[in-house]
This record gives structure tokens, C-alpha cells and sequence, in this order.
């Protein structure tokens, strides 16, 4: 039985199909339950006569066969709550007392439901509600938006990893000297940061950080360092512009210096005419 259970503690509902039911109403706390029998065991649940009431009809008709609604193939959507569920700082809520749990049991052994063919037991820790149709259309609706959600950042990464490949296959081409070997391109770079991961070799930009990029800095149009003022700390990128409104953005670490430093070579060797924000002048 501990499958639906699961399933129901990470917060969804789930369908059981109804083998049997007592149809004698146990009554608690203003609320009626019924045992069920279903697939995964005999279950309390909690429901009004009138919310059941196929159940109750088919189980009257058929009040001494075994399993009477099987061939019916009934299914209900249900959630499961537990006996007891723990709260913040070790508080604890009960949903089930014990004098709850006798009643189940009584009801049980004097019942419909006692195995005669099996030997499946009563879950007195746990009952049944059913579910809405308004919470299974709430719960579609998260499916459906978590799956975008995954199919989105699926996307994300697999444009990420073309866009690497694509990028590797440049500096291969750019560099194929120093193919698999940017260690020896750094130590013979024109211009290597290796804070900023950045380095400079024949007119080219290599950035290895978190991203992999390498600029083609004769075909640059124009440039700019841009700063951004998050809530708790600062970000800096270099967006490249290219001709036929082509940008590319980098993103650097937020070392100021240093990036002082790259903007003031590129603008010198590399004649970019690279913008500092205005912050810095």
C-alpha cells in the first residue's frame, strides 16, 4: 500500500479503483467514512453518501458477492491523510485519534470487508478524501506548467550545448595550434586574465568562464561594458556588436580592476573604443 501513499505525500491526488465497500456509515467529528476496499488495501474514506452514491447503490444490489464492484471498474480520485502529520519545530497535528482508529477497526471486524479470500488488512493510519474536479483541474494545470517549465530549461541547456560545440569548433579553427591545449595558449596569449578567464592571442578574444566564446575582435562595430545593480551584489558584461545588428554579451566577474585593465588593452592594441559605465569616470 505504499505506493498511493507516496504519491499523496507530494502533495497530489491519485486514482484507485473500488473493489468493494461497507455501505454502513461510520460517523466522527461531524464527518462519515466508509471502508473501501480498492487495489491497494481497505481504506477509510471520508465522503458524504451523496458523492458516492453509484458505490452505495451497486454494493445494495449486490450485498453478499465478493467484490461486487470490480467489474464495474470504478475508479476514484482520491488524496490520503496521514494519522499524524508533523509540523514546524516539532508540532504534531492528529488527524486520526485513537478512538477514531477503534471505530475503524470495530467496523472492520464486523463488516462486509473481512478477508474471506485474501488477507489484506485495514490501513487504520491513513483515510481517503476525494478530490474535486476544481483541485484535479488545479493539478492539471501545475503538471502542464512544471512540464513547460522542464521542457523550457530542457531547451535552455540543449541550445547551451550547441552553442559550445559551435564555439569549440571556432577555436579549433581559429587556433588549431593550440587545439585541446588552452593551457599553452594562455602562457603565450598577448593579454591573459586569469581572473576574468579572458585572453587575447592574433585579434581574438577567448573567454573560457562559465560560458565559452571567442570574438573575432576586427569585425567589432562597437562595445560596452555594462554594470548591473542587482539586490545584493554587482554584475558586469562586454556586449559586442557586430554588423547586421549581431551582439554577443559576456559576462564577467565583478572585478572592476581587472576589467579596467581588459578595456584598457582592447582599446589600445585592439582598437575597440570599449565604454566604461559612467560610474567609473
Amino acid at each position: 500500500m505504499g505506493d498511493i501513499y507516496h504519491l499523496n505525500d507530494a502533495g497530489t491526488s491519485v486514482a484507485i479503483r473500488v473493489l468493494d465497500i461497507d455501505s454502513e456509515v461510520l460517523t466522527y467529528g461531524g464527518n462519515d467514512y466508509y471502508l473501501v476496499k480498492h487495489e491497494k488495501g481497505v481504506t477509510p474514506l471520508q465522503a458524504k453518501a451523496k458523492d458516492i452514491q453509484q458505490l452505495l447503490d451497486l454494493k445494495k444490489a449486490n450485498p453478499n458477492d465478493w467484490e461486487p464492484l470490480k467489474q464495474e471498474n470504478i475508479y476514484l480520485n482520491v488524496r490520503v491523510t496521514p494519522a499524524v502529520t508533523k509540523g514546524r519545530r516539532g508540532s504534531k497535528t492528529v488527524h486520526i485519534p485513537a478512538v477514531l482508529i477503534e471505530a475503524f477497526t470495530r467496523q472492520y471486524r464486523k463488516g462486509t470487508l473481512l478477508p474471506t479470500e485474501d488477507a489484506i488488512p485495514l490501513d487504520f493510519l491513513h483515510y481517503l478524501t476525494l478530490t474535486s474536479a476544481t483541485n484535479r483541474l488545479f493539478e492539471t494545470v501545475v503538471t502542464l506548467f512544471v512540464f513547460l517549465i522542464a521542457l523550457v530549461f530542457f531547451y535552455a541547456s540543449y541550445k547551451r550545448v550547441l552553442s559550445l560545440k559551435e564555439q569549440y569548433e571556432v577555436f579549433d579553427k581559429e587556433f588549431p595550434r593550440y587545439a585541446g591545449q588552452m593551457k599553452v595558449l594562455a602562457t603565450e596569449a598577448d593579454f591573459h586574465d586569469p581572473k576574468l578567464k579572458i585572453l587575447v592571442k592574433d585579434h581574438k578574444l577567448v573567454c573560457y568562464n562559465n560560458d565559452f566564446r571567442v570574438i573575432q575582435l576586427r569585425e567589432v562595430r562597437n562595445a560596452e561594458v555594462r554594470l548591473q545593480q542587482l539586490k545584493r551584489s554587482i554584475a558586469y558584461s562586454i556586449d559586442f556588436g557586430f554588423g547586421g545588428n549581431k551582439k554577443v554579451t559576456i559576462q564577467l566577474k565583478n572585478r572592476p580592476v581587472n576589467i579596467r585593465q581588459l578595456v584598457e588593452y582592447l582599446n589600445k592594441k585592439e582598437r575597440t573604443k570599449i565604454s566604461l559605465p559612467y560610474q567609473w569616470y
